[in-house]
């Protein structure tokens, strides 16, 4: 008699399954876990390094400069003309900001600047522009003013020449660059010496300069009625000159 053949029990090699019996599942090994990750590195936010010296400009009242020339690397004598400068600056504004440093409670000592500081006082102005230093200690304080006097240099004949032919040619040089460029190339070595001021009697200056503004404004007022006709550039230039004069009234107004 043949032997039952039990559903249990799994057929071994050479021996036929039987039918209607599932194979059994082949034994599967264990599969190991996976090696735990590195725990990952804590983010470490980068924080910018800002030197102290770099500050924003900002508007202070020239009244609460201190009379200290603590800092003053020029001849004290060239705070006296800057006649030139600020004419500038009644032109185009002041260009370029003062470094000052705080004397507590509010008061500022100049470090570098003192003659933008002086020609805005010449044009009886407000405010000046500066930049604040409220951690600049004394030998921080004499290196900039040293590296402000020291590596400022101005720009040679020969390249403002070139420029001002340039500009001419270009026709983009303005009246008042014009004249700028010209007082700056006339302050060379080489002026004539016969280029002597003559002595000018006050009241005579007066007078004459008194009957050209009066043929000046007489101009004006015909210019007036087709001022908005006017070339941008023009336009722009009068008023550059007519602001010059406005500020000039208010300083000869202060001598009264």
């Amino acid at each position: 008699m043949s032997e039952s053949v039990n559903a249990d029990t799994p057929a071994t090699a050479g021996e036929e399954q039987a039918p209607g019996v599932p194979a059994p599942a082949a034994e599967q090994q264990p599969v190991p876990p996976p090696p735990p990750s590195a725990p990952p590195l804590p983010q470490v936010e980068e924080t910018p390094v800002v030197h102290k010296h770099f500050v924003a400009p900002a508007l202070i009242p020239l009244d609460r400069l201190d009379e200290d020339t603590e800092f003053l690397v020029r001849d004290p004598a060239e705070l006296e003309d800057v006649a030139g400068l600020a004419t500038d600056i009644a032109r185009l504004g002041q260009l370029f900001p003062i470094d000052v440093r705080l004397r507590p409670p509010d008061r500022f000592q100049v470090i570098t600047g003192f003659r933008r500081a002086a020609a805005l006082r010449f044009l009886q102005r407000e405010k000046v522009l500066a930049r604040l230093h409220t951690d600049l200690s004394d030998a921080d304080s004499l290196l900039m003013s040293l590296a402000s006097a020291i590596h400022s240099r101005s720009v040679g004949a020969p390249a403002l020449t070139a420029l001002r032919a340039a500009l001419e040619e270009a026709g983009k040089l303005s009246p008042s660059a014009r004249e700028m460029l010209d007082k700056a190339l006339s302050q060379g070595d080489d002026l004539s010496p016969e280029s002597v001021e003559e002595e000018v009697d006050a009241d005579e200056l007066a007078a004459d300069v008194t009957v050209r503004l009066g043929q000046a404004n007489q101009d004006l007022s015909l210019l007036a009625d087709v001022f908005a006709e006017l070339d941008e550039t023009r336009r722009e230039e009068l008023l550059k000159q007519l602001r010059y004069s406005v500020d000039l009234v208010a300083f000869l107004e202060s001598k009264q």
